[in-house]
């Protein structure tokens, strides 16, 4: 009986030595910051708590590493195991990909709850980028070492972008305002994107129209730079996504139509931008705006003999309505009775032709429409 109770207790002192203990986990202490002037890591490796009767005199350890991502440069001991070792660590870096720390004392052994060692190095990635390093070999510690480390638990090196404001980067339009006349008419405003230092980047470039029973955007194109995609939310906003030409300066050309009947009415258009690479390091603070005036001016009748500026002209049996401000355009021919007779329907171009040579003799009345104005004129065939 007693035998077999020294044995099970001998089992259990056995098994108590793997316990969580015996994990040794490499601790991230740092995420970098890709944006920052000094793309610095730091990782710590750690067995937890090592009291003395544990008799940890010595390690050597082995950790791979990702040589594109990060690059070793130091061993720290400040507020670790290692701090008043005699033989301090050092670093082998012989095998690419492999950093190798080694590191002993001579009477006392490592006590606390501490990091073994740090490591710190250099961040040769991108904000996407990962370092999840491996053991590639057993950690070797001396024979007395009471602890059986056989889990490694291993936290990534990883990086993010903290872009900052920059008021130089952003969108400004060319002028302070702009007039269009006549309802369905088109404007044309220019914007400068003002991307200084920067070269091939993706930003998207928004315009908000404050009031969308005035005006709305129908068009952007640019110059210095190519569009990919080019998206109209209902209708009072465009949103552009576009990638700089090298290091030019992209110069856009907003096209905006009239959507008002009244005479005279004023709204804003805010452009802005957001840059849109993954890793980018800047973020738009430029941010401007403009006035635009839509008007819908009085149009005149003119009569066919007036050579000088002619809304509506009737030459012998051809009708001409040309509309001064690009709006749609028609031609509507009506009996005395009032019935329609001939007609061009709704044009886009700025100037209609119709002719009324089939039309039997008699007075007709010709109304000529600009939008939504009209040029009304009696012709007696």
């Amino acid at each position: 009986m007693k035998n077999y109770v020294m044995c099970m207790l001998a089992v259990l002192t056995a098994a108590s030595c793997l316990t969580a203990q015996d994990t040794l986990t490499i601790r991230s202490e740092r995420i970098v910051d890709v944006c920052s002037s000094e793309k610095r890591w730091l990782i710590a490796p750690s067995l937890g708590r090592v009291t003395s009767q544990d008799s940890l005199m010595s390690f050597d350890i082995t950790i791979g590493y990702d040589t594109l991502v990060t690059r070793p440069t130091d061993v720290l001991t400040e507020g670790t195991l290692s701090a008043n070792l005699d033989f301090r660590p050092t670093m082998n870096l012989v095998i690419r990909g492999e950093m190798r720390i080694a590191g002993f004392n001579i009477l006392n052994p490592m006590v606390g709850n501490k990091p073994l060692f740090a490591i710190a190095g250099e961040f040769l990635g991108t904000c996407t980028s990962e370092d999840l390093m491996t053991i590639p070999w057993p950690m070797d510690f001396n024979s007395e070492f009471k602890k059986m480390v056989t889990v490694y638990r291993i936290e990534p090196i990883t990086a993010v972008a903290n872009a900052r404001t920059r008021m130089d980067v952003g969108t400004s339009f060319v002028a302070d305002s702009a007039k269009i006349n006549g309802k369905d008419s088109i404007g044309r405003v220019r914007v400068l994107m003002r991307l200084p230092n920067l070269s091939n980047t993706s930003v998207k470039a928004r315009f908000s129209v404050a009031d969308t029973a005035v005006l709305s955007v129908i068009g952007i194109t640019a110059t210095g730079a190519t569009v990919e995609s080019i998206v109209f939310l209902n209708g009072g906003v465009a949103e552009a996504s576009l990638t700089q030409t090298g290091v030019s300066q992209p110069e856009l050309e907003v096209s905006l139509a009239n959507r008002t009947g009244r005479g005279r009415v004023a709204t804003e258009i805010i452009a802005s931008m957001n840059v849109i690479d993954t890793c980018s390091c800047v973020k738009a603070g430029l941010v401007d705006s403009m006035t635009v005036i839509c008007e819908n001016p009085m149009v005149s009748v003119l009569s066919s003999a007036d050579k000088h500026n002619d809304n509506l002209k009737v030459s012998g049996l051809d009708i001409r309505c040309h509309c001064d401000y690009g709006q749609t355009n028609s031609i509507n021919v009506f009996a005395i009775t009032g019935q329609l007779v001939a007609s061009t329907g709704e044009q886009k171009q700025h100037e209609t032709f119709l002719s009324i040579e089939s039309l039997p003799p008699g007075a007709y009345v010709v109304v000529g429409n600009c939008g939504d104005k009209r040029v009304v004129t009696m012709e007696i065939k």
